[in-house]
């Protein structure tokens, strides 16, 4: 018989939602802020989410902008139907050393690099995004120049979501806030917690998601574990239930943590399950512009160490969150980052005792000035 949660409070999920992602302004951002203003002549974009962020689609290896606007990605004959089909603007050519291609296909001869040295030709200065050591310098030795790198500065600009991101991104947090709802619908004494990951995968999937990352699902001492695996564990009452989640819709990443109890909490559980919510708290009433990244990491930390638990709290406060499910700013207790207006972030205490069990409450806040407004929301009761 399903159980009913108390005090859940939902947004209600839009099937099929379509938002319409403004991909020409965040080119003229990129354009304006990176290309115009360090004079480039093109800036070579590498990485899938930065890819996404131009174009709609993480299929290209790269991309290549000049400084008038043209956007050229460079894509595998394999991911060269779904380049063209998912892309938003630019146009997609394949690379290929191979003489016998589709009559489709738009082709430049020769490796990554080549195809890269054919567009920029004699462009004097180039920019780069992205990218590993040994790419950057492979492009070096083709190129025959210094690759300035502004991957820094292009991370800034993915930081500060517009109207139609943070939309999607909502509508993310809905799809798994049911699948979490679903989760609990199913608990009983018996149940896995391999069965329980499997059912919130199969809900986010045939919501027209995926999963932003593998679901953690953790019964008993196991939820000690910040990052555990579901297993074929089986859930008795007592035992602690922490389920961290999230979905990916058209592009965009959601992320929520939630703990219970299965049955009566005992005092212990209830102490630290008040702390970490207490910490929580205590740190999102901080969260707004122009505030350090690590003295909101403090305000938790110095929560859990007036509760004799903060050498159980062995990770950052938080992430950003956007197309990747982890990105900048990271809330740790050594960054120096300053929070800007549209930054999402996660706000997630815990407090972990091995062999004993482990606590954390994960929501996702949008930064506004002199303010936040949470994008999550589901019960924080510890009792199921």
């Amino acid at each position: 018989m399903p159980r009913e949660i108390k005090r859940v409070l939902f947004i209600r999920m839009t099937p099929g939602l379509k938002v319409v992602i403004n991909y020409k302004k965040h080119l003229e951002n990129v354009i304006e802020s990176i290309l115009h203003k360090n004079g480039l002549s093109f800036l070579l974009v590498f990485s899938p989410s930065n890819i996404f962020y131009v174009t709609g689609s993480d299929a290209p290896s790269a991309l290549v902008i000049s400084q008038n606007g043209e956007v050229s990605a460079l894509v595998t004959r394999l991911e060269y139907v779904r380049a063209v089909s998912e892309m938003r603007l630019g146009e997609a050519y394949a690379f290929t050393k191979q003489d016998e291609v589709s009559e489709y296909e738009k082709i430049i001869k020769g490796d990554l690099y080549e195809a890269v040295a054919q567009i920029v030709g004699s462009g004097e200065k180039i920019g780069i995004v992205g990218g590993s050591l040994e790419l950057k310098d492979q492009l070096k030795g083709k190129l025959n120049r210094e690759l300035a790198d502004y991957t820094k500065e292009f991370y800034l600009l993915r930081r500060s979501k517009d109207d139609e991101e943070v939309r999607l991104m909502e509508q993310a947090s809905r799809i798994a806030e049911q699948a979490l709802r679903r989760a609990i619908d199913l608990i009983e004494p018996g149940v896995t917690e391999s069965e329980l990951a499997g059912e919130i995968l199969r809900v986010i999937v045939s919501s027209g998601a995926e999963p932003s990352f593998p679901p953690i699902v953790a019964f008993g001492e196991h939820s000690a574990h910040p990052h555990a695996k579901p297993s074929l564990k089986k859930l008795m009452r007592g035992d602690l239930v922490k389920i961290d989640l999230g979905a990916k819709y058209q592009g965009y990443c959601s992320d929520m943590t939630r703990t219970f109890v299965y049955g009566d909490p005992s005092e212990k559980q209830k102490k630290i399950y008040r702390a970490v919510l207490r910490a929580q708290e205590a740190s999102i009433d901080a969260v707004k512009e122009g505030v350090k990244a690590k003295d909101i990491h403090m305000i938790a930390y110095n929560v859990l160490k007036e509760e004799g638990l903060s050498a159980y709290f062995n990770h950052g406060l938080g992430h950003g969150v956007g197309i990747d499910i982890h990105e900048e700013p990271y809330l740790n207790s050594q960054s120096e980052t300053e929070l800007i207006v549209g930054d999402v972030v996660t706000i997630e205490p815990g407090v972990y005792l091995a062999g004993y069990g482990g606590v954390r409450i994960e929501d996702m806040l949008l930064v506004q000035r002199g303010t936040s407004r949470t994008l999550t929301f589901f019960t924080k009761d510890i009792a199921l």
